[in-house]
């Protein structure tokens, strides 16, 4: 029988405590639940950060938390079973019905992360990879999400709103009041704020207990002369129509 790596159980058993703890753990708390030295589980949670497979939910404290990668890893198999397949035709059919890449996002730990993306063989325009991250304020997909969770909301409150381009919302309250736009009229709009050349519309994906598990948006090249509501229009039936795929009445 082949002998178990010490080092290779000790980085799952830390994954899956961190994981059952959705507050983050600190390293003693680690090292303590484990029964791991400290100086053992230094070691592999600096690898996992380095990996991505964790990360730093509270740089002060020193507090760890499920990473990016781990999650993809963990929820491939629902994902790939449940919200992506359903969202599939749903989304090639907008795609081709608006001429932009479609994008399906979900959030996690603060971030939107792009899951899905269907993109029209004529597109001009690079485009985020499946996987990478990014803010919520001023994106479509990230207002999505923030107009219908509070507690999201009240954890940009007291934070910096980086500005990534000069249409960038960085006021909270100037926030606040856009997400009231985005409730009224069921979409939310990316003007330039995250790429000087794009313009993006997204709405909310709901599951079965109203609340909002992913976000659909439209992207291309900013042209000035988008009809705005027709395009808000045709994101909210396709994000209906995967919402209801997932239960939601």
């Amino acid at each position: 029988m082949m002998k178990k790596s010490r080092a290779a159980v000790r980085t799952i058993k830390i994954l899956e405590v961190i994981a059952n703890e959705p507050k983050g753990l600190s390293l003693s708390e680690i090292s303590a639940i484990l029964d791991i030295p400290v100086t053992s589980a230094s070691d592999i949670i600096k690898a996992l950060l380095d990996e991505e497979m964790i990360e730093l939910l509270d740089e002060r404290s020193k507090i760890y938390g499920i990473g990016v990668k781990a999650y993809f890893i963990g929820n491939t198999f629902i994902a790939n079973t449940s919200l992506i397949d359903k969202a599939k035709d749903v989304i090639e059919d907008l795609s081709r019905k608006t001429g932009r890449t479609v994008f399906l996002g979900k959030e996690v730990n603060g971030k939107i992360t792009y899951i899905y993306k269907y993109e029209p063989k004529e597109t001009l325009v690079a485009t985020c990879a499946i996987g990478s991250r990014t803010n919520l304020h001023c994106t479509s997909l990230g207002k999505s999400f923030l107009a219908y969770t509070d507690t999201l909301l009240d954890k940009l409150r007291d934070k910096e709103l980086i500005q990534k381009t000069e249409k960038t919302v960085t006021d909270f309250n100037s926030l606040i009041r856009e997400l009231e736009d985005v409730r009224a009229r069921g979409y939310a709009v990316d003007d330039r704020e995250q790429n000087d050349h794009l313009f993006c519309v997204g709405a909310p994906v709901f599951d079965n207990r109203e609340k909002v598990v992913a976000a659909l948006s439209i992207s291309g090249l900013y042209k000035g002369d988008e009809d705005r509501d027709l395009l808000g229009t045709y994101v909210k039936e396709a994000a209906m129509a995967v919402s209801r795929s997932l239960g939601y009445r």
